[in-house]
């Protein structure tokens, strides 16, 4: 009798133990399609997709154009070789939609599940994603040119370093229009994709910008390495520190720093650690448990002034690249 007990607590054991193994998950085929990883915005963002892969114990597959020279046509490349790929999910910053979206359109087709990362947020379910990460760049804009226009500016110019990208147009246009409502002016300087990372193409246009018309008092910028050399081509253009109120939305160090020094009015934290976090934890469980947010998932924006900057070079000294590292 003793032997049919130890053999049957033995078959159950192990019936236990095996049940329990086949409810383990099967690791996901994620991959992700997004920005060069040489602007801090992205560096950040797979930091945090890094983070989430390592807290879920999986692997995933991050994928980015290398330089900006053609870069909408590279970008649409490599989400056509993730597609090609059959991953379980893809997740793409969709920031070219005229040559990006028809390829995601039928990625969805074929059954591949996808969310729509940072770019695309007003063609996100138009391609058949599951969800959307990141924010929304009208509502950034229009809240960017009321707090420099309730400052007092009046004459604002909006640098937009990728035209062709629907999200940053939108986030210029809705920045401009702001300032407008409140009674004052506005227009777009836009400089190559190609030059986006040169530092005296950016100098030499927005300094441009402010030695044609003298009486520029906001600039807003839509990336870290733009914010910088704005603080630097106000200088240069004989500005004293803070007198054109400066914007830019994607944080680096340096940014920080000029936003505690006075030199920038204000940084936007897209916050792209959690962008590229959420972006992997909604990827896994939608492979998984097909459970899915009902609504877009925001992660950004959020606006540093120069109270709170010493705060967050703080925390981004203690934590390496979270809201990047330029």
């Amino acid at each position: 009798m003793r032997n049919i007990k130890t053999v049957l607590l033995t078959t159950i054991c192990a019936l236990a133990v095996s049940g329990a193994m086949a409810q383990e998950p099967v690791a996901p085929k994620i991959i992700v399609v997004s920005g060069p990883l040489f602007d801090p915005f992205f560096s950040a963002l797979k930091l945090g997709a890094d983070a989430a892969a390592n807290n879920l114990g999986i692997d995933y597959q991050y994928s980015a154009v290398q330089d900006m020279s053609n870069i909408e046509a590279d970008q649409a490349r490599l989400v056509d070789q993730a597609v090609a790929s059959g991953p379980d999910v893809l997740i793409v910053g969709n920031f070219f939609p005229n040559a990006i979206s028809p390829i995601l359109k039928r990625a969805t087709e074929e059954g591949i599940k996808v969310i729509v990362q940072d770019g695309g947020f007003a063609t996100w379910q138009d391609v058949g994603a599951f969800t959307y990460v990141g924010y929304d760049p009208a509502s950034l804009g229009v809240r960017s040119g009321e707090i420099q226009a309730e400052a007092g500016a009046k004459d604002v110019v909006c640098i937009n370093h990728v035209p062709g990208n629907p999200s940053l147009e939108d986030l210029c246009r809705a920045y401009i229009e702001a300032v407008e409502d409140a009674g004052g002016k506005g227009r777009l300087v836009t400089i190559p994709a190609s030059d986006s990372q040169n530092p005296q193409a950016n100098l030499q246009a927005i300094r441009g910008a402010l030695e044609s018309d003298p009486d520029v008092d906001g600039i807003m910028t839509l990336g870290a390495t733009q914010t910088v050399i704005a603080a630097q081509a106000a200088a240069e253009s004989g500005f004293a520190p803070g007198e054109v109120l400066i914007g830019g939305s994607g944080l680096s160090t340096k940014v920080l720093e000029l936003v505690r020094d006075g030199e920038v009015m204000f940084g936007v934290d897209l916050q792209a650690y959690l962008d590229g976090y959420y972006g992997i934890v909604l990827a896994y469980q939608k492979a998984v448990y097909d459970l899915a947010p009902v609504e877009p998932v925001y992660a950004g924006p959020r606006f540093i002034f120069q109270d709170e900057a010493a705060k967050v070079i703080e925390a981004n000294e203690k934590f390496p690249g979270i809201r990047g590292t330029q």
